[in-house]
């Protein structure tokens, strides 16, 4: 009987995944599955059918391409990908924040800012991002000493056809407490993750490529950060059907203390992997029970 066959998508840059991708590439191998990585939008001979599933990993270029992308999700279909393409959809754009916070989620505060729309700058630090980007690319912090610098960075995002999103720079990014990344596995906990802060005022935004993070495990997250990371995922269950295979919820506490969501990774998140022992194993065997027959 053939080994089942697992393709890890991935993008031309990194035709064989980053360090994480290759840890769970060696757990799946160890389980006998028949995993390999595959260039999102590079059809593989046989096509993609002749897998039996397809796990968004390392498809870091996707935003530079987001219609094609989400063709290929449903090209590749949802009885085949993970996560499936619907979920991939919603969550590939920010805006994501404001439906969850409409569901009752705590969020961080988050104004739309269609292409052209007026732009008053709010009172004292925030951060101007778009709505469809990777990496904290096109992200910039600002302050009421530089709302030129601002309104010049909007026009700019705008002209270049992008949707964008105005948020509160929240302190705790700087505390001791931090970010807090949550990794879900199959809708249970696996670990956390602390995250050191990505923007500073008058750092120029990524362009392309993404801005390293400094991150170390957290042994015990604050009980109310977990649980609103539970709360998250039970919305998204709700919205899409679940558990999902992976997710990840980094959540930040707000100007009143509070935890609230900062973003919902869904697409193809580092889970930090290569953090924790054992992890690329538990991913493993969740894609295993995913495998049909």
């Amino acid at each position: 009987m053939p080994a089942c066959r697992v393709a890890l998508a991935t993008c031309a840059e990194h035709r064989d995944l980053d360090a994480e991708g290759r840890l769970l590439l060696g757990a799946l191998g160890d389980l006998g599955v028949d995993a390999r990585p595959v260039v999102w939008n590079e059809e593989p001979p046989g096509g993609w059918e002749r897998f039996d599933l397809a796990v968004v990993r390392a498809t870091w270029d996707y935003t530079f391409a987001l219609p094609r992308f989400l063709e290929w999700t449903r090209a590749v279909g949802d009885a085949r990908l993970l996560n499936p393409p619907g979920v991939i959809a919603w969550n590939a754009d920010k805006r994501y924040l404001i439906d969850l916070a409409g569901a009752g989620i705590r969020t961080i505060a988050t104004h739309h800012l269609a292409p052209g729309a007026p732009f008053t700058p709010p009172p004292g630090r925030f951060v101007v991002k778009p709505a469809v980007a990777g990496g904290a690319r096109g992200a910039q912090a600002f302050d009421e000493a530089r709302h030129e610098q601002a309104r010049a960075h909007v026009a700019k995002l705008h002209a270049a056809g992008h949707d964008l999103l105005v948020q509160p720079y929240l302190d705790a990014v700087d505390g001791d407490e931090g970010e807090t990344a949550l990794v879900f596995i199959e809708g249970e906990l696996s670990h956390a993750m602390r995250k050191g802060p990505l923007l500073a005022l008058d750092v120029a935004p990524v362009q392309t490529g993404f801005r390293a993070e400094q991150m170390s495990v957290v042994a015990a997250p604050a009980p109310d950060v977990v649980a609103l990371g539970r709360r998250t995922l039970a919305e998204v269950h709700d919205r899409f059907g679940g558990p999902l295979l992976y997710a990840r919820v980094d959540v930040l506490r707000d100007g009143a203390g509070e935890p609230a969501v900062l973003e919902l990774e869904l697409i193809e998140p580092s889970l930090f992997l290569d953090f924790v022992p054992g992890t690329a194993q538990a991913l493993g065997r969740a894609i295993l029970a995913r495998l049909p027959g």
